[in-house]
């Protein structure tokens, strides 16, 4: 290779897909050509380089070590050039956003909130995606996601954004009959509504080891998809469900949920973060959402 030549850029766009989807079939699709003139390019490019980029198995495609740093670099500058490219074709002039975010966080933190965020930043529109998903920066079409961790992702910025502090609520009706909830071994007469979710497993189970009571598996349970649905589940007086304070506190205001009992535990690190990658450059736009979403964090928590 030439000192300085550029590599044929057709190759690199084909590298670039493949890479980012792990596989030549999809690349194929996405720039719809065959697989034969992708596999066709791959070649080109590992020839101009001098440098096997993959590693091809049997229905099978992974990058070598040096086509992971190459792709880390090449992919900078493609998501560089797509981001150019919307911020100049964009027809409202607009820096756009794209965010993807927990179901819950979404509908309890974020979408109340967006109104202020639009007061501020006229200039900003976000596309806001929902879904429990790992995020790859790499391959997915996103600038930033909130993501729920111990705070620490690999080639992310991580930022904190609300405590997580949990406690067991309800609905006030589910003690208007013969039953209490004076004490948390009163918790033996409910049902406990426990999310499905990875992040959210090991709510109930640390608690209730917390406050010196039984396991668990010892309990009535009812297992529901995601803290959203175990939190209207909780409203609707269904059981009683283990919540992070800070997503259920107009609830608690309004009094359509009660905190029946004192005890609260603190996950410390272990919360929500808003995470974007350092391979690439923040648009203004990202930098503008970032810290109007921590200054809100920091002022409404």
């Amino acid at each position: 290779m030439s000192k300085g030549k550029m590599p044929p850029l057709v190759a690199l766009r084909a590298f670039e897909a493949t890479a980012r989807h792990l596989s030549a079939t999809r690349a194929a699709a996405e720039l719809n050509v065959t697989l034969g003139a992708v596999s066709h390019q791959l070649r080109v490019l590992e020839d101009f380089l001098g440098t096997e980029l993959f590693v091809r198995g049997h229905r099978q495609l992974s990058l070598t070590p040096g086509g992971a740093q190459y792709f880390d670099s090449v992919s900078g500058a493609f998501d560089a050039l797509r981001s150019a490219t919307r911020v100049l074709s964009h027809p409202t002039g607009k820096s756009t956003v794209r965010v993807r975010a927990y179901t819950t966080f979404s509908l309890r933190w974020l979408i109340p909130h967006l109104s202020d965020f639009y007061t501020r930043h006229k200039a900003v529109e976000l596309v806001l995606s929902v879904s429990n998903a790992p995020v790859d920066f790499h391959r997915d079409e996103l600038d930033c996601a909130i993501r729920m961790g111990p705070g620490e992702w690999p080639g992310c910025q991580a930022d904190r954004l609300i405590p997580n502090l949990i406690a067991p609520v309800c609905s006030p009706a589910l003690l208007g009959g013969l039953h209490t909830l004076k004490n948390p071994g009163d918790l033996k007469r409910y049902v406990l509504l426990q999310s499905n979710s990875n992040e959210r497993k090991d709510d109930w189970p640390d608690w209730l080891a917390s406050q010196g009571l039984d396991p668990f598996d010892t309990y009535n349970r009812l297992y529901l998809e995601g803290s959203a649905v175990a939190y209207q589940a909780a409203i609707e007086g269904h059981g009683v469900a283990m919540a992070q304070l800070p997503l259920v506190r107009q609830d608690l205001a309004s009094g359509r949920l009660i905190q029946p009992l004192a005890g609260t535990l603190d996950r410390d690190n272990f919360t929500f973060y808003l995470i974007h990658p350092t391979h690439r450059r923040a648009t203004s736009g990202l930098e503008q959402f970032r810290e109007w979403l921590l200054g809100t964090c920091l002022t409404a928590s």
